[in-house]
């Protein structure tokens, strides 16, 4: 594995996904069977709107001088006590429908510096972004010209994402239902982004097979995470697995925190 030379510093995360996963330990578990009837929808349509239930705020960002706008979710954390409050037996606990992806990463921003830093994206690659969330990444990567696929799990992430896509593009762009547990080939991308992925083991074996299903021979997979204490132990083994990994080092603020966001660029061998 080769590293780019930069001092490594604590982060300081807006939100630690870990405990709310925690609290929902053991409740249930997403079926991949259950979810290939939704593989390949589009969800909502252009001009749709938001979806009821989130309070939101506009953002504005500059990311190596290129402007973004995003809409925020600013009752996340009001989000997650819903979801705990509705108990065990609740088909969204079960489900694990935890809204991490309405909160904006600091590794989705050093994801996108990096995109630009070093002109990763021509125009007209396909991209994949996968577990979109807000959908960051994939909107830089749209702004150089890319044809993206934003994936999720939820379609309420979707929502979001094309709500954002549509503030900094008047072209189409794709948004689909997808399980990495599960990944379908017909989505396979030049490039496939994901920011924060490997905040829980239990995901680890489904993820090296969803980078080699998900990019296509020649292509490149980046995956952003902010120094989590799991991911050496996933990132340390892929070598072993036949991929190449390079990584590079970015210092992102955000709500008045440091964080020290490893961008892993991965080549699939």
């Amino acid at each position: 594995m080769k590293k780019e030379s930069e001092i490594r510093t604590e982060v300081h995360p807006t939100a630690d996904k870990r405990v709310h996963s925690e609290a929902l330990e053991g409740v249930g578990d997403r079926s991949p069977e259950a979810l290939r009837a939704t593989h390949g929808l589009s969800i909502a349509e252009k001009g749709a709107g938001l979806p009821p239930g989130y309070r939101t705020r506009p953002f504005e960002l500059q990311l190596e001088g290129l402007p973004i706008s995003l809409t925020l979710v600013e009752n996340l954390d009001e989000l997650l006590d819903e979801l705990i409050a509705k108990g065990p037996a609740h088909e969204d606990v079960q489900d694990e429908r935890i809204p991490y992806w309405a909160e904006l990463w600091p590794a989705a921003m050093g994801l996108g510096r990096h995109l630009l830093r070093h002109g990763c994206i021509r125009p007209g690659m396909s991209v994949l972004e996968l577990g979109c969330g807000l959908g960051l990444p994939g909107i830089v990567a749209g702004k150089c010209g890319a044809v993206p696929t934003f994936t999720d799990y939820l379609p309420d992430a979707l929502a979001f994402a094309r709500h954002n896509w549509e503030q900094n593009l008047d072209r189409p762009a794709r948004f689909a239902l997808l399980d990495w547990r599960d990944p379908d080939p017909a989505f396979a991308a030049e490039v496939v982004l994901a920011s924060d992925i490997a905040y829980e083991k239990r995901a680890f074996p489904f993820l090296p097979q969803a980078f080699r299903t998900l990019c296509r021979p020649g292509g490149k997979v980046f995956v952003a995470d902010p120094s989590r204490s799991s991911a050496p132990e996933f990132f340390d083994q892929l070598p072993a697995q036949g991929f190449d990994v390079d990584v590079f080092s970015y210092l992102e603020h955000y709500k008045g925190h440091p964080s020290r966001i490893q961008v892993y660029v991965l080549t699939p061998l």
